[in-house]
């Protein structure tokens, strides 16, 4: 039997790598790469402990232990993801400026207009001063 039909008969009912993994192998490398220019020895076991949880998590037969941890890191994966793209859809929207309502803290989108604004905010009401500058 060759080697890689062995490996997979180790692997076997076994969890694999998962998104929380790569998450933990990225940070190890990045904290080791640190480590380079900082020489610390309490990093080094960090990063090694790391690496040893991201490698045992792998291995683990606890399926649904495993599936809740990584259902917890791909939620806050998709809230970056989420945040990230409406922070690069307002800065493509030329014609419109973004502002935050200083009494209920709603956004509004208002039109790119050079000047000193007075503006109504549909959720409260209330009229507030907005000055645009380009």
């Amino acid at each position: 039997m060759n080697f890689r039909y062995k490996l997979m008969q180790f692997m076997s009912g076994r969890y694999g790598a998962d998104a929380l993994f790569y998450v933990l192998f990225s940070l190890s490398a990045v904290l080791a790469f640190v480590n380079i220019f900082i020489r610390s020895l309490i990093l080094q076991i960090i990063v090694y402990l790391i690496m040893l949880v991201a490698v045992l998590r792998v291995f683990s037969r606890n399926f649904p232990a495993r599936q809740r941890e990584n259902i917890i890191v791909l939620s806050v994966i998709n809230k970056i993801r989420s945040i990230r793209g409406l922070r690069r859809q307002r800065k493509a929207d030329y014609t419109h400026i973004y502002k935050k309502c200083p009494y209920c803290k709603a956004t509004l989108r208002l039109p790119r207009k050079k000047g000193k604004h007075t503006t109504v905010c549909p959720r409260c009401g209330k009229s507030f001063t907005v000055r645009v500058f380009r």
